[in-house]
């Protein structure tokens, strides 16, 4: 079992590894319906009672990802990423990250949300926490001067699992190169644009 760096809680929990490797999604801020984020809630209530080593963790980690996917998925909300210039922000900013030693090596984005894989260099001082926040606080003040509006870009939290095994990896590389297939964007996944 690799060694723990950081665990954390707000909404969600958030577990950093040494040498850890994770799976990213962000939604947008107006992606999930009311409903949603009731459920979500609960599950996220129910995980913070729950050791983060347990069986039962992990189930109810998948089973809140499982919710979010199926909302996100139905494209709700504005789903800004849809535009070419909103999404190109995205997709630069993740460019980006090789200044942190931070490897982007797969992604997709979707027209209300983002998946990505994150690989942190072994010496690379910042925590996901910090990753995440210049990921989203870049974009988000990129998207607002692209698109215009105001007010959150981005639900306040996002979701994340780092990845314990190869079989894991392969896993997840295989979901986000299928999302836009499965969204119903493309036929194959290398015909979308925005897919890595």
């Amino acid at each position: 079992m690799p060694r723990t760096i950081r665990f954390t809680h707000r909404h969600l929990p958030h577990w950093e590894v040494a040498d850890g490797r994770y799976f990213v999604t962000v939604h947008c801020a107006d992606s999930l319906p009311k409903e949603a984020v009731l459920r979500l809630k609960e599950l996220t209530e129910a995980l913070h009672l729950i050791a983060p080593r347990s069986g039962r963790f992990a189930a109810l980690q998948r089973e809140a990802f499982r919710t979010l996917e199926k909302y996100l998925d139905r494209g709700h909300g504005s789903c800004p990423l849809r535009l070419a210039p909103a999404a190109t922000i995205v997709r630069e900013e993740f460019a980006t990250l090789s200044d942190w030693g931070v490897a982007v090596p797969h992604f997709t984005i979707m027209p209300n949300h983002w998946h990505v894989l994150l690989v942190p260099a072994p010496d690379c001082p910042h925590s996901l926490s910090a990753i995440m926040k210049r990921l989203k606080g870049r974009t988000a003040k990129c998207l607002r001067a692209t698109l215009g509006g105001r007010g959150p870009v981005w639900q306040c939290e996002w979701f994340d699992r780092w990845m314990r095994s190869d079989a894991e990896w392969e896993k997840c590389v295989a979901y986000i190169r299928n999302n836009p297939v499965k969204g119903g964007l493309v036929q194959t996944w290398p015909e979308h644009p925005w897919t890595k």
